[in-house]
């Protein structure tokens, strides 16, 4: 039953402005103070319940200690002993965010990242003072009309237990496409299911697509427990590695393996954004949503310049691995831009001197030993055509054999052939030649090529169907093919080989199809520690002798890593006691001794 003309409190109700599975929101005046207001009211059957209304209460007076420019403000609460149970929060003259994003997309990926780094910030306000969400999703954020974001409905899903969560309204409370997997299997949720729910939106963001989407709800919370999803560099290539593997950090299956922290997420956020120009999100986001298409077209340029300086500091310091990665982006943002073509030529031109200097001095090696052999074999020869020591010799019997007495045999004569007649003799018919059959040329029909580009991230050799593979290891590599089914696959020395099937078609000409090869693992054992010392990497424990009969594999999420190299923290304790921790870095494929 609507509210709609009804005073509730002090709060008369103005119109309703939305409804879900546990309140409907109404717009209200506050009569004492005459400002306008947004009351969220429960629906009765939780608020005839003793227990939701006691859950709403400690909510309330958690969330109203929060003051943040990002968090919605909460105003007052109905108590235990009104009729009805409710909250009263700031009114947001705007749009959820899910609204803004079915109009105007969150591009280039770097809006993404400073939309979710302002939400990290609200969050990590919020689990600074002990207060989780638990219901993170664009709905649950307001679009100021100014462009300044406002995050709603902190700890309301807490107020049901699980069972309601999986009945209610025939939907999960929270969405399932962003539940942490701890939530649907039903154990305690730390920030780190924050942390988790803020990566799915970073991903959607970023790529136009959720992580985790399936037809019905137990497909996606499958998919969600088994951590299967996309790599965004394969959705969008203007994803950058960096951003890419910040999403696969907060969508790790454990949550030990994530972010701890919104913190944690915020400064990593601020750190990659601050590479590329943007160290003021929340003035860059106030442009943005005043002017999505300007401040788009004003960006762009931007980050490509941010990312050639990259390149170029890059390749000075002859670090080829993250000059192809700012490259390989700036790429993907300008396909034509002609300073990172010219950059890529000097790296493969680099390269291929490189090459050959090898290729010289392995001939050169080769020479060495060949010349080797030859003098040896030289000595050998002249060993043996030494005079024996010894000589004998023999007397020849007479012989009545001369050299005319031999009967030689006679040679046959050669043959003579008369030349042939011109005219054959009279009353022979003349031979005719047998008709020869004519035949038809038919040119073969014309097969029109397309020109295809394949990104390949970090960069790799290109192997396209049962053909030869390619010279050179680029981040960028442009083909032409027939149309019809193709399959790519790429490799490099530090990466494990990756197949991909595509369909090429006029629709695909000039399209950029990107190609994602994943660092090998390394392994990792641990010793000079007790051997029955305690070492846990992620969320991995072991004792000190199991990780050398057993080493930890150390992998690289799915988003990829631009150093080309993988990251190991560490703790190892005695007696429940720590006595090592650290962070290590690991080269793919390759093994690993920590010591203390």
């Amino acid at each position: 039953m609507s509210l709609v003309g009804r005073h509730i409190g002090r709060y008369r109700i103005l119109e309703q402005l939305g409804q879900g599975g546990m309140s409907v929101v109404y717009k209200g005046l506050d009569t004492t103070l005459d400002r306008e207001v947004a009351v969220k009211v429960l629906h009765p059957h939780l608020a005839g319940r003793a227990e939701s209304r006691k859950r709403l209460e400690r909510e309330a007076k958690a969330v109203a200690r929060l003051h943040h420019p990002n968090i919605l403000e909460v105003f007052d609460y109905s108590g235990e002993t009104a009729a009805d149970a409710f909250l009263v929060t700031e009114y947001i003259r705007g749009q959820t965010l899910r609204q803004f994003i079915t109009e105007e997309a969150l591009q280039p990926p770097e809006v993404a990242a400073m939309v979710v780094h302002e939400l990290a910030s609200a969050l990590a306000h919020a689990h600074e003072a002990g207060i989780l969400h638990r219901d993170l999703k664009p709905e649950n954020v307001m679009v100021r009309e100014d462009g300044l974001l406002k995050l709603m409905d902190f700890g309301i899903a807490k107020i049901l237990d699980r069972d309601e969560k999986m009945t209610m309204t025939g939907a999960l409370v929270g969405s399932p496409a962003h539940m942490a997997p701890e939530i649907i299997e039903g154990e305690e949720a730390g920030a780190e299911a924050d942390v988790f729910s803020l990566g799915t939106m970073l991903y959607l963001f970023a790529t136009g697509k959720l992580p985790f989407v399936a037809p019905n709800t137990t497909a996606t919370l499958k998919r969600i427990l088994d951590c299967v999803y996309d790599d965004p560099r394969q959705v969008v290539p203007t994803v950058s590695d960096e951003l890419a593997e910040i999403i696969g950090n907060c969508l790790q299956r454990q949550p030990a393996n994530r972010f701890p922290t919104a913190a944690k997420l915020r400064d990593a956020l601020a750190d990659y954004l601050a590479t590329v120009g943007l160290t003021r999100p929340h003035e860059e986001l106030t442009k943005f949503f005043l002017e999505p298409r300007g401040y788009r077209k004003e960006l762009t340029p931007r980050i490509t310049s941010a990312l050639l300086a990259q390149a170029e500091k890059s390749i000075a310091e002859k670090k080829s691995a993250k000059a192809m990665s700012a490259l390989n982006q700036v790429l993907a943002h300008e396909p034509s831009n002609s300073r990172a073509n010219e950059l890529l030529g000097q790296m493969r031109a680099r390269k291929q001197r490189e090459a050959r200097v090898k290729r010289m001095r392995r001939l050169a090696f080769m020479g060495g030993a060949a010349f080797i052999v030859a003098m040896s074999a030289i000595q050998g020869v002249r060993v043996a055509l030494r005079p024996l020591p010894f000589v004998h010799h023999f007397a020849l019997a007479p012989t009545d054999v001369t050299l005319a007495s031999v009967a030689w045999p006679r040679l046959p004569e050669p043959i003579k052939v008369d030349p042939p007649q011109s005219d054959p003799p009279v009353g022979v018919e003349p031979v005719k030649p047998l008709p020869m059959p004519v035949k038809t040329y038919v040119p073969r029909p014309t097969v029109e090529l397309l020109e295809v580009a394949l990104i390949v991230r970090p960069f790799g050799y290109l192997q396209v169907d049962d053909g030869p593979r390619s010279v050179d290891a680029l981040a960028r590599h442009v083909i032409k093919l027939p149309p019809g089914p193709h399959r790519f696959t790429v490799t490099c020395d530090l990466c494990e080989t990756q197949g991909r099937s595509v369909t090429i078609d006029i629709s695909k000409k000039g399209d950029e199809i990107p190609l994602v090869a994943p660092l090998k693992p390394s392994l990792v054992s641990f010793q000079g520690w007790p051997d029955d010392a305690k070492v846990r990497v992620g969320a991995i424990e072991k004792t000190v002798k199991e990780s050398q009969v057993t080493p930890f594999r150390q992998f690289t999420p799915p988003s990829g890593n631009p150093e080309m190299r993988h990251k190991i923290e560490y703790t190892v304790s005695v007696g429940g006691e720590i006595v090592g921790k650290g962070v290590k870095y690991a080269a793919p494929g390759k093994p690993l001794v920590i010591e203390p």
